[in-house]
């Protein structure tokens, strides 16, 4: 079994705890993650103003291969990922070779389906936003597996869809994602 490997891209104005509760839940599962900042700098400001720094920027990392990309939402945030061109190719990079695609909230309308990355495949996202866009079948769900894309509709959903994504990735260690999710997710487990 190899070590999985994911990269979570940031950009000003994400969701904090999107993001934080994906990147807990992954390193508690032992997958690597990379936090990359899509600005010219480490060092952060989320949603609600809170400095958090990145661990490398996807300007440098941009050439790296991931088993998954995941993306946070947040209106601010989303925005400047639909707006960065380097986000867009290395996500059609990753959709060419079948990794992982994996959008929380916003993100799953304002930078897949905005970009038409979708390609007609079911999904799910936050506040109506699928009305705005084309592309992409919405579905009234909390999580949506279609194919390589793995889509949620919101911070309410953030360990349902971190536990999709880890269970996915994780799909021949099912018993660790299981312990992990019980532990910590008890209420709701098994998805």
């Amino acid at each position: 079994m190899s070590e999985k490997h994911v990269a979570v891209l940031l950009a000003d104005g994400f969701e904090d705890a999107e993001a934080v509760v994906f990147i807990d839940i992954m390193r508690r599962l032992d997958i690597k993650v990379d936090v990359l900042s899509c600005m010219e700098s480490t060092v952060l400001n989320t949603y609600f103003g809170t400095r958090i720094s990145a661990d490398d920027t996807l300007k440098n990392c941009a050439a790296n291969t991931y088993d998954a990309v995941m993306m946070p939402g947040g209106p601010q945030g989303t925005d400047n990922l639909s707006a960065n061109p380097a986000v867009i190719e290395f996500l059609k990079r990753h959709i060419a070779q079948g990794k992982w695609i994996c959008a929380l909230c916003s993100s799953g309308a304002k930078v897949l389906a905005a970009h038409h990355l979708l390609q007609g495949r079911h999904y799910t996202t936050g506040d109506k936003l699928a009305d705005k866009f084309s592309d992409g079948e919405f579905q009234l769900e909390k999580v949506v597996v279609a194919d390589n894309f793995i889509t949620g509709r919101g911070l309410g959903v953030s360990f349902e869809f971190s536990f999709t994504v880890a269970k996915m990735l994780l799909a021949d260690n099912r018993a660790k994602v299981d312990h992990q999710a019980s532990h910590i997710y008890f209420d709701h487990w098994p998805l």
